[in-house]
């Protein structure tokens, strides 16, 4: 005779096997198919929120924004939340009046720039200090802007990270937080480095002037050879030395910071685009049902319209970006050619050089491999099988051949490869006239006698 409990157990375990044999039967068997592409599955670790926080953009760049507002940069607030839902802006608080402060002091070293232009010869030093100060105005005035759309910008990005994260449950080798920390850490220990050898010039050349001058006060010839657009202007103190030296600090970063922003927004999206070839590789040469091709195809769109997002918010950082180190190369190549007047100058404009070379360079190549990754499916996609060829094929083929993905300079160039190439002809190009400038600018009175003016 059969108890009554062991009747339930038997009738449990044949529920069991009709679930089990249920399910098998409707998820199809094929053991290169990716489950976590299977609709329906794994859905729920992505609402728990365990998922959603662990690698996003909103993460891997908390602490870089957080270090942007030291500077005075980036004004907006939220950046602790775990979420894009924490993000806001709001004309009424600290971080605006200190980006506000920033933004003042830096357009008044640029008025003070133009009338030192304006009010005696025309000089190259006094041009680049002048560039760069706009370019300092410039960039607090665009990341301002951005910060403003920034909350709506980054829960467009959360969006598409939570529709194409489940299908993509492979962790990377090294984590988007992870990258986004070497690459800042580098840049800004380079670019910390350039500044501390630029003070050291600055305060060796001071030091021969001073001499020269038969001045005991070196502080005092530094700052006023260093930024002779303000002290030839006002009379000197030393309170007002620290201030014009930390505005310059915030320059600097503002001008670093424009490249290493553009670098990581680069890296997050070609991130992406690897996760989705990656997934194209491992069904290489397999048949596949059109729901998966659909699925894919889907999830390309998806990360070409962040792209084209991306592009429409940071197009302006980009021609500033390009416009700013294209123009410094080509100066600091021509500083290349004149004398130099001691070793430590001779050290920090190499130095500079170099870092600013390879800084432009991680620009461009992080830049065009956005556009190098979006291209990538086509062969894929041309050696699919016949039993998987499908409309959905044909769609996602069309796609990748025929839409031009990547970001440019407010549509006046695309960042690719190619474009490489073309900015460092222009380099060349630009170089052999200004050499032929520079030898007529030695000439000049005005570099026989104020030898002791460096800016």
């Amino acid at each position: 005779m059969i108890r009554p409990a062991d009747k339930s157990g038997q009738l449990a375990l044949v529920v069991a096997e009709i679930k089990q044999n249920y399910t098998r039967s409707f998820i199809p068997e094929a053991s290169h198919l990716n489950p976590h592409s299977i609709p329906g599955i794994y859905q729920k670790k992505v609402k728990s929120g365990k998922m959603r926080n662990s690698d996003c953009l909103h993460v891997a760049l908390r602490p870089v924004i957080t270090l942007a507002q030291c500077f005075g940069l980036f004004p907006v607030n939220g950046i602790r939340a775990p979420d894009t839902s924490g993000l806001t802006f709001t004309w009424r608080s600290l971080k605006i009046l200190y980006c506000l402060l920033a933004l003042f002091i830096s357009m008044s070293m640029t008025i003070c720039s133009f009338i030192r232009i304006i009010s005696t010869k025309f000089h190259t030093a006094k041009m680049t200090t002048l560039v760069f100060s706009v370019s300092s105005c410039l960039t607090n005035i665009i990341f301002l802007k951005l910060a403003r759309k920034w909350p709506e910008f980054a829960a467009s990005w959360e969006k598409v990270e939570q529709e194409i994260k489940v299908r993509y449950r492979q962790p990377p080798k090294y984590s988007l937080i992870k990258r986004f920390k070497i690459v800042t850490v580098i840049i800004i220990t380079l670019a910390f480095c350039e500044h501390a050898l630029s003070l050291a010039s600055g305060y060796i050349s001071a030091r021969e002037c001073a001499a020269l001058r038969g001045n005991t006060d070196v502080t005092a010839v530094y700052f006023s050879t260093q930024f002779p657009q303000v002290f030839t202007r006002i009379p000197y103190a030393l309170w007002k030395g620290i201030v014009v030296q930390f505005t310059q600090i915030l320059t600097t970063f503002s001008w670093n910071f424009m490249d290493l922003f553009l670098i990581l927004m680069c890296t997050a999206l070609t991130h992406h685009f690897h996760q989705l070839n990656e997934r194209l590789n491992n069904v290489k040469n397999k048949t596949m049902p059109e729901w998966w091709w659909a699925e894919a195809r889907s999830d390309y769109n998806s990360l070409a319209n962040l792209t084209r997002q991306v592009d429409s918010y940071v197009a302006d950082i980009v021609l500033l970006s390009f416009g700013t180190d294209l123009y410094f190369i080509c100066l600091q190549l021509m500083y290349s050619f004149d004398r130099m007047t001691s070793l430590m100058r001779t050290i920090y404009l190499c130095y500079s050089f170099g870092f600013l070379l390879g800084r432009t360079t991680a620009v461009s190549l992080t830049a065009a491999s956005v556009h190098d990754e979006s291209l990538l499916p086509a062969p894929i996609l041309y050696g699919v099988h016949a039993s998987s060829y499908s409309t959905e094929v044909v769609r996602f083929l069309t796609q990748v051949t025929t839409d031009n993905i990547g970001l440019t300079g407010m549509k006046f160039f695309s960042i690719t490869r190619s474009f490489v190439l073309t900015v460092a002809g222009t380099i060349v190009t630009y170089e052999l006239v200004l050499v032929q400038f520079n030898n007529v600018q030695q000439t000049s009175p005005l570099n026989m006698t104020n030898v002791c003016e460096v800016k």
